[in-house]
């Protein structure tokens, strides 16, 4: 079953709201909209923290902290985008039935990480 649905990240990405990047601290903070999945956790709508936490090889773990709510962590791997990011980081959703789920997290040196399923 295929998950990834372009169009679908694309209008997802119009709920998410990017408010600060910082990539030397590996934190991205984030206002989703709506509620949104990662992993089997729902995050409830509002201001998020997502950071990186990063391991000896090309997984890493990311934290995300919502302002209200449990914290949950989820396993990433690192992968090379080839889409052009200008400015701030991108968060990109999947929508799967009537809920978004975190999918990836792209950043402007054309980084980013994809959740592990």
């Amino acid at each position: 079953m295929k998950l990834f649905n372009g169009t679908t990240c694309a209008a997802a990405l119009l709920f998410v709201s990017l408010l600060n990047a910082q990539p030397a601290g590996d934190r991205v903070t984030v206002r989703f909209a709506m509620p949104i999945i990662v992993g089997e956790t729902k995050i409830p709508a509002g201001q998020c923290d997502i950071q990186l936490m990063r391991g000896n090889s090309d997984s890493v773990v990311l934290v995300v902290r919502p302002e209200s709510g449990t914290a949950v962590s989820v396993l990433a791997n690192h992968l090379n985008s080839d889409t052009e990011i200008e400015g701030e980081a991108s968060v990109v959703l999947d929508r799967r039935g009537d809920s978004y789920h975190l999918s990836r997290i792209l950043f402007p040196d054309h980084s980013g990480y994809q959740l592990a399923e």
